[in-house]
């Protein structure tokens, strides 16, 4: 089994005035140039796509609006837009600073941005993603979304009121590019100013999810309590099981419902899998689920690893995670082991693999797997075993194609209270043709946005 996981990160208590009172964001982005440059595998593969003078170009111009005036405020901003250009989801900036520390300092060279009285009225009317929105969870900041465009960004977040004292009118809350139709990306400045990298979805009356325009109304779905797994019976042949994600701390939870499902599973005609939104995590999470969708051998294409000592270093503090099992954890230390014997090489980590360890059982006879966009890396990795069954019906909406690149690790920025998370493997998939990054694994069966998935689903399988 591959193993795909996100170490959990430890969220240290560092002080944000190091941000702006020591920091050089100069050095910050070389520093995070050059360890992509000798660490990120798809690192080649990428600079072929966007050609070397495209790459040497872009990292000109970050390098001098690092080196700016504006350098320490957009710092986190130039950086991940830098990392943008790889255009894979397993790269990102996690923070590591308390929520609490403020830097006045900071603070009072933040940018701001004037809204005149007909603008704020015209905002009120807007229908596209412009408007006036609030924070909607407890309508702690109000801010007017307008178009803002510069180098970084395509919109800006202007505050307009808040209760919070260190925050006053005009301050950019947030601002981001444009990706596509329906996303942005860019920075949130949190409650004590500090910078944190932001996915902004874009809906009809919402903004990356926290965010509602005002006079909408809020959104009940968006307020559910997480559930990590649970089941229930659709009908008296169709159950209904739902994992929310396949990281290694839900595994025991995972393996508790099917081993309490057991006579059900074993006994109803029909299984609905609901892995919508499942964002990834351990591959050893999804084993309970293979025995009941197995019809054929399993073919597995296998992994290279671009051995370096950071790498190697960031496998080998996976072996501290106490939910791993015994066994993975042996596994793990043998490709450490590899990597170590094979400096500065791509490594064979993992072999293609043919699996035919499974019995086909008689129950369930048929399987439907909801995905949407939200399904991702691990959840991906399953759904490539789980094609391979005739049980298997996938349902709903295309992946989001993160796991050409995967096995995420991470390094400290060597100033600033940031983590960088890069990818240390690279599937053998892609010399076959079978790359899903930014395009996704698309479903059997197109359901339609807005209906109810669940009981599409069980029709689908009980034909009425």
């Amino acid at each position: 089994m591959f193993l795909k996981i996100f170490f959990s990160i430890c969220f240290l208590l560092v002080s944000g005035a190091a941000f702006s009172q020591q920091c050089d964001c100069a050095k910050e982005f070389t520093h995070i140039q050059n360890f992509m440059e000798k660490n990120y595998v798809g690192f080649n593969d990428k600079i072929k796509i966007m050609t070397r003078t495209v790459y040497d170009k872009k990292v000109k111009q970050f390098q001098q609006m690092a080196a700016s005036q504006s350098g320490k405020e957009k710092c986190l901003l130039i950086t991940s837009s830098y990392l943008q250009l790889f255009k894979d989801a397993h790269v990102s900036i996690s923070p590591v600073f308390s929520s609490d520390a403020v830097d006045s300092t900071f603070i009072a060279n933040r940018e701001q941005l004037k809204l005149t009285d007909k603008k704020l009225a015209a905002l009120k009317d807007s229908k596209t993603i412009e408007g006036i929105y609030y924070f909607k969870y407890d309508s702690s900041y109000k801010i007017a979304v307008i178009k803002s465009p510069t180098a970084l960004r395509d919109y800006a977040g202007v505050l307009i009121s808040s209760k919070w004292p260190v925050w006053k009118q005009g301050m950019v809350k947030l601002e981001a590019k444009q990706l596509s139709k329906g996303m942005m990306k860019g920075v949130l400045y949190t409650r004590n100013h500090m910078p944190r990298v932001e996915w902004f979805g874009i809906g009809d009356n919402t903004l990356g999810g926290d965010w509602q325009r005002e006079g909408s109304g809020s959104s009940a779905a968006n307020n559910k309590e997480y559930v990590w797994v649970s089941s229930k019976k659709l009908s008296d042949k169709t159950l209904y099981i739902r994992i929310s994600t396949f990281s290694a701390s839900n595994g025991k939870r995972i393996d508790s419902v099917f081993k309490a499902n057991k006579e059900l599973l074993e006994s109803m005609p029909n299984l609905v899998l609901d892995l919508r939104d499942n964002g990834g995590g351990a591959d050893f999470t999804y084993e309970p689920i293979i025995p009941y969708i197995y019809t054929n051998p399993i073919k597995t294409i296998g992994l290279n690893a671009w051995s370096t000592d950071s790498t190697i270093a960031g496998w080998s503090k996976i072996l501290l995670d106490e939910d791993l099992p015994q066994s993975t954890k042996e596994n793990l230390q043998k490709r450490i082991d590899l990597m170590k014997a094979n400096k500065g090489k791509m490594v064979n980590i993992f072999d293609d693999e043919i699996d035919s360890s499974y019995s086909r059982q008689e129950f369930p006879k048929k399987v439907v797997i909801l995905i949407n966009d939200g399904c991702a890396s691990t959840t991906e990795q399953f759904l490539f075993a789980a094609k391979q069954s005739t049980k298997v019906t996938l349902a709903g909406d295309h992946t989001e194609g993160v796991l050409d690149y995967s096995n995420v690790r991470e390094t400290p920025f060597p100033c600033m209270p940031y983590i960088l998370n890069y990818s240390s493997t690279r599937s053998r998939r892609i010399e076959a043709g079978q790359a899903i990054d930014n395009v996704g694994i698309k479903p059997d069966v197109y359901l339609k946005k807005g209906s109810d998935w669940v009981e599409d689903a069980r029709v689908l399988l009980e034909g009425k």
